[in-house]
C-alpha cells in the first residue's frame, strides 16, 4: 500500500529532464531568430518601440518555431515570406493592424502569423504550377538572410539593383530599412 502510494506521488510530480544539446541548438539559432525578429519588426511594427520583455518574449516565439523545423533556413525564408503575406493584407484596408509580436507570433493565434499559414500554402500550390509566382517574396527572404550573414556593399548593391530590375519599390524601400536595422543593431 506503502509503495502504491509513493509511486503515485512520483507520477504527480513535474519531471525535469536535461535536454542534450538545446543550448548549443539556441546558440546556432540566435543569429538567424535576430535577423526573423528583425525583418518582422522591420516589416510590420517599424514604426512602433517595444519593451526589452516584449521583444524578448517574440524571439523566445520566433525561436520555438525554428526549433519545430527540420530545416531552419528554409523556415527562415518561409517565416520572412508568411510576414509579407500579412503586411499586404494589412495595406489592403483601412482598419487592419497587426497586435503586438508576442501576441501575433503566438502559434495558438489563428489569426495571427498562424493564420498565415494558408496563405503560404495557397502560394505554394499556385509554384508547383508557375514556378515565379511571387518569386520576390522569396527574394526578399533570401536578400534578407544573405545580407545579415555578409553585410557588405557588395550585397546590399547587388540586391538593391534586383528590387530595382524588378520594379518593386515597396520591397527595395523595405529592404533598405532592414538593412538599416541589422547594421545598427550589431
Amino acid at each position: 500500500m506503502r509503495q502504491q502510494a509513493l509511486r503515485k506521488e512520483r507520477t504527480n510530480r513535474p519531471v525535469m529532464r536535461v535536454v542534450k544539446g538545446l543550448k548549443e541548438t539556441q546558440a546556432e539559432l540566435a543569429p538567424l531568430v535576430n535577423t526573423a525578429w528583425n525583418f518582422a519588426y522591420s516589416s510590420l511594427w517599424n514604426h512602433v518601440q517595444f519593451s526589452g520583455k516584449e521583444i524578448e518574449v517574440a524571439k523566445e516565439k520566433i525561436t520555438e518555431y525554428f526549433r519545430l523545423a527540420k530545416h531552419p533556413e528554409r523556415a527562415f525564408s518561409i517565416f520572412c515570406q508568411r510576414v509579407l503575406l500579412a503586411r499586404y493584407y494589412v495595406s489592403k484596408a483601412p482598419g487592419r493592424y497587426i497586435p503586438l509580436p508576442s501576441v501575433w507570433l503566438d502559434r495558438t493565434n489563428a489569426t495571427g502569423f498562424a493564420g498565415t499559414k494558408a496563405w503560404y500554402a495557397e502560394i505554394k500550390t499556385i509554384r508547383e504550377s508557375l514556378p515565379n509566382y511571387k518569386k520576390e517574396l522569396k527574394a526578399m527572404a533570401e536578400a534578407v538572410l544573405e545580407f545579415s550573414q555578409e553585410p557588405t556593399i557588395q550585397n546590399y548593391q547587388y540586391w538593391r539593383k534586383y528590387f530595382i530590375e524588378k520594379e518593386t519599390p515597396g520591397l527595395l524601400t523595405l529592404f533598405q530599412v532592414v538593412a538599416i536595422q541589422q547594421l545598427c543593431n550589431e
